[in-house]
């Protein structure tokens, strides 16, 4: 069954580049099928003879006539969405983070997961805000969670969604608070409690059930799983405690042990060999034989994790972030920092670009981790892109003119490697820098100061004060005032020397529609005669009905601004943090911390939170040219209408724009 063409529009713009993407699994095969919406493609590539896309679902489409129609495959890197898809020249390669698929022909794929990870640091696998917050999330939202990773159990078993347990009373004492038992209590139920008793998030201890016994996520569990759900008192060396045994004894254990790691007050200061801050030697394997590793611990909750499971990973584990090393690997700890990144980080924190050259396929993830394979089945890591990091991710991946692998970040700064990623040397980057004015206003809302209006401007409070001649120092203003604040910022315009893949279709704006189809049999007995003069009529009718493609302008380089950007979230009915957390892309630890909450529990309606961290941050403004709507703006920019709309609250939706009018896409 084929699905109508749908293409987005894809402009690369030669400013200040901010790409996002994410992770990925792939989806257990299902039959293609038809749907009336034509699907959207935001990456593709082609062969001689098929083109592949991926939509923002990360659903693999195939289509063998250049796009015009499509086919789905079945197949998906599903949660986060396909990054990059190549042809290498032999083969198709879509990649998210760690998953990957490869296909011949374009339209069976298998499922392989990419050795990246430069992410990956063993002194810092899980923050401490993210490790030891309570209530993170409420048991409607984690039995939601459960029921998603299993939506079937097999029959005669009971999964972790469906268990049951009745637990009993514990006192409180200097590391958990009491825990009242009840009759029949889900693991969801019990998760929620354990996390309020003893500090530490619900996300932590489904992860660490996770990486002990695969519990969550598996459809068919034995009991000896349940009663060691967590791997507490089962040590490497000896068998496991049988007086720990059960769900809710290893949970709660478990919980009370990481707490203990912390040495807090009323206990002796017993755990001390990992200490935070310093660098400690790690062993890779219970096999002493292995040897030991430096590793700089730096906070709590990874110093907890190495007391509890005592190994890194070498670098075979690390190369192969997601599959096996050698013998003396150890997959612990690494795979808690995979789980969690997967499950609970943003579908921005990570993504994969990937490209071919010269016989060699190189996938580089947003940190500059290399990866390099000549079969798809092999891979190595021989480097890291210069200066790219977390904070200055790679933001374009591809080649030179001459076929070397090239990268550009998010600084402008951009590298070539001629030998296949052993080696990386600077690439010329034509940059150029000019001063920016631009004036915005800004209506004094209930609970705004001077302080916060400048800080979400980025501007200083002298500034504001004096633009609007505010007395006594802006002590005092009035809801309903109109402020106007005016900044200078740069214009930088960029040249990136960076192609993409010469595989990858350049994606346009269209939408085909469908032919009429009929449930009238004397159709499909009409000659061919009265079919080509009936095509004939209505392709004439359709090209003395088009409207011409309206005449724009030239598109200009983008506006880059960089400022303090502080949001703010409204509490509304039926919100929790995590809910919040989720739709607006902030991780719910960072959310506690950013609004200095002492009870995650306890938000209210009308409640305002900050839900950015006020960090400094590039902003993409388009310079409204003649005929310009917000419409046209979304059609030639690429942006969706009703993100426009956010961005831009102030602006009319469907009326005519001043020309010069800084419109932010970005």
């Amino acid at each position: 069954m084929k699905y109508w063409l749908k293409l987005a529009l894809s402009t690369l713009a030669v400013t200040g580049v901010v790409l996002s993407g994410a992770v990925g699994v792939l989806s257990t095969p299902t039959p293609a099928a038809a749907v009336e919406e034509a699907p959207v493609m935001t990456v593709a590539a082609k062969n001689t003879t098929v083109t592949v896309g991926a939509d923002a679902l990360g659903t693999l489409f195939w289509s063998e006539d250049a796009g015009a129609t499509w086919t789905s495959s079945g197949f998906a890197l599903a949660d986060h969405g396909v990054t990059s898809v190549i042809w290498n020249g032999t083969t198709f390669l879509a990649t998210s983070f760690f998953g990957a698929a490869r296909s011949t022909d374009g339209k069976n794929w298998t499922r392989f997961m990419l050795p990246v990870g430069a992410a990956f640091d063993p002194g810092n696998l899980i923050s401490d805000s993210e490790f030891f917050t309570s209530g993170t999330m409420s048991v409607d939202e984690i039995q939601s969670f459960l029921n998603e990773q299993v939506p079937n159990c097999r029959d005669g078993y009971v999964c972790m969604k469906d268990y049951v347990e009745t637990t009993f009373s514990r006192d409180a004492s200097v590391l958990c608070n009491a825990y009242e038992g009840a009759d029949n209590e889900t693991s969801a139920q019990i998760l929620r409690k354990v996390s309020d008793a003893c500090g530490v998030s619900v996300e932590a201890l489904l992860v660490l059930i996770q990486k002990e016994q695969s519990l969550v996520t598996h459809t068919w569990p034995s009991d000896w799983r349940i009663q060691k759900a967590t791997g507490y008192a089962c040590p490497d060396t000896a068998p496991c405690d049988e007086r720990y045994f059960g769900f809710y004894n290893q949970v709660y254990n478990a919980a009370k042990q990481f707490k203990r790691y912390s040495n807090p007050p009323g206990t002796s200061r017993f755990f001390t060999w990992f200490p935070v801050g310093s660098t400690s030697q790690v062993r890779l394997h219970p096999n002493a034989a292995c040897g030991t590793t430096p590793v700089t611990i730096k906070n709590q909750a990874t110093a907890g994790l190495y007391y509890y499971t005592p190994y890194t990973p070498n670098q075979p584990a690390v190369v192969n972030i997601s599959a096996v090393g050698d013998t003396c690997s150890a997959y612990g700890n690494r795979n808690f920092w995979r789980i969690y990144n997967i499950w609970f980080k943003q579908p921005g924190d990570f993504r994969t670009m990937v490209t071919a050259s010269r016989g060699i396929t190189m996938a580089v993830d947003r940190e500059g981790g290399v990866a390099v394979s000549t079969n798809l089945s092999t891979w190595t890591r021989p480097s890291v892109i210069p200066t790219a990091s977390a904070a200055n991710p790679v933001v374009e991946f591809g080649r030179t003119p001459d076929g070397d692998f090239a990268a550009l970040t998010q600084a402008g700064t951009a590298f070539q490697s001629e030998d296949g990623g052993g080696s990386w040397t600077s690439l010329a980057v034509n940059r150029n820098d000019q001063p920016q004015t631009s004036v915005a206003r800004h209506t004094v809302a209930s609970g705004d100061t001077v302080w916060r209006i400048a800080n979400t401007h980025g501007v200083s409070v002298a500034s504001v004060v004096d633009e609007n001649a505010l007395p006594n120092n802006g002590s005092t203003i009035f809801v309903g005032q109109e402020l106007t604040i005016t900044k200078t910022s740069t214009l930088s315009t960029i040249t990136s020397p960076v192609l993409p893949d010469p595989s990858i279709v350049g994606l346009s704006t269209g939408t085909t529609t469908p032919p009429a189809e009929s449930s009238d049999s004397s159709a499909e007995e009409s000659s061919t005669e009265d079919s080509s003069e009936s095509e004939a009529e209505a392709s004439e009718e359709a090209e003395s009905s088009a409207t011409p493609a309206p005449n724009y302008p030239p598109l200009e380089p983008l506006v880059t601004q960089t400022k303090r950007a502080n949001v703010e979230y409204v509490v509304q009915r039926g919100d929790t943090l995590w809910s919040i957390s989720r739709v607006r892309g902030i991780s719910l630890s960072s959310l506690v911390s950013l609004n200095n909450l002492s009870n995650p529990n306890r938000i209210f309606v009308g409640q305002r939170l900050q839900v950015s961290a006020g960090s400094s941050v590039q902003q993409s403004f388009h310079r409204v040219q003649s005929g310009d709507t917000l419409p046209v703006i979304s059609a030639r920019r690429t942006v969706a209408l009703s993100e426009l709309i956010r961005l831009n609250p102030t602006l009319s939706s469907s009326g005519d724009l001043r020309d010069g009018t800084l419109v932010r896409v970005g």
